[in-house]
């Protein structure tokens, strides 16, 4: 008899549910469900003078608090940050808690390394202006498939990559899809390569210059927590955005989710996950079958895994 709950039943990103969305063609739904969440997260947690809105994708835009004013305008980006105060302080974030990056490379490492790709990312981009909000400072990204697949969507990607960092954008770019390879480079390939990750968060900051700009990418396994990660704003202003907490709220938010996610059964091509994460799973499936049989509530887990 199937397993299944409104609640998601993983610390962190929920295997199966990820694995159906890569199988079927399914992943549109859940992004924008995902971005518009994320969104609203965000917009509640800015501070004074920025703005966040949902386009193709998500947008942070920056204002004067004070007279409402719209600062320099540039290019549409999927995501944006906006920097309307000037003279603002700059200050990290108060918060505590946030990640450790797992993987720290020169931000010129992850860049494509053809001179084609850079040209032609100049040429598309440049002088596309934001009509409605200001100087644009950070995009964030959550990748699809077409964005890391070997076609014509991946190359559009890694040009408009390359563009929104050429251009002195910082990047956040969200990956829950493990079954094909990061468009960074320097990620190492899972589930093959070393130190490989299925999931990654990915700040790029192209500040002082691309030359000198760092890479710090977040991974974390199956069952891992979705880790609470710093984005960069304005200068050296920083944003805690609890990026896990967005997840569980999108899981929820649409039944289809949950009847897609059966606790008994292995998630579908169960093979693409590392041998590691596959025992995260098998482990993560019978603490949901053993709750169930006890009678516990599943809305509250997920629950502790038993001792090995």
């Amino acid at each position: 008899m199937p397993i299944r709950s409104r609640r998601n039943q993983y610390r962190g990103v929920n295997a199966h549910l990820q694995s159906v969305l890569q199988a079927d063609a399914s992943w549109d739904s859940f992004h924008s469900n995902y971005i518009s969440d994320l969104a609203e997260a965000i917009d509640g947690n800015l501070p004074s003078g920025y703005l966040v809105d949902v386009e193709r994708s998500l947008q942070i835009h920056e204002f004067h608090p004070d007279t409402g004013e719209l600062l320099i305008r540039q290019r549409k980006p999927d995501l944006t940050i906006y920097d309307t105060e000037r003279n603002r302080p700059r200050r990290g974030s108060d918060a505590s808690g946030s990640a450790v990056a797992t993987l720290v490379l020169p931000l010129s490492e992850t860049l494509p390394i053809t001179d084609e790709s850079f040209y032609s990312a100049l040429i598309i981009y440049e002088q596309q202006d934001d009509k409605r909000f200001g100087r644009p400072v950070t995009r964030i990204e959550l990748l699809s498939p077409t964005n890391k697949s070997s076609g014509h969507g991946y190359f559009q990607y890694v040009d408009k990559r390359y563009a929104a960092l050429n251009s002195g954008l910082r990047l956040v770019e969200i990956d829950y899809l493990h079954e094909t390879p990061s468009p960074i480079n320097g990620i190492p390939h899972y589930p093959n390569q070393e130190a490989s990750f299925p999931y990654y968060i990915t700040v790029s900051d192209p500040t002082p210059s691309l030359e000198k700009g760092l890479s710090e990418t977040y991974g974390f396994a199956v069952d891992e927590p979705i880790p609470k990660v710093d984005i960069p704003l304005a200068g050296t202003e920083l944003l805690p955005v609890d990026f896990g907490g967005v997840y569980n709220r999108t899981f929820r938010k649409l039944q289809a989710y949950s009847y897609l996610v059966d606790y008994e059964q292995l998630p579908i091509n169960f093979e693409r996950y590392s041998e590691a994460d596959q025992e995260r799973i098998k482990r993560r499936m019978e603490t949901v079958r053993l709750a169930q049989e006890q009678g516990a509530n599943l809305e509250e887990g997920p629950f502790p895994l038993p001792d090995v």
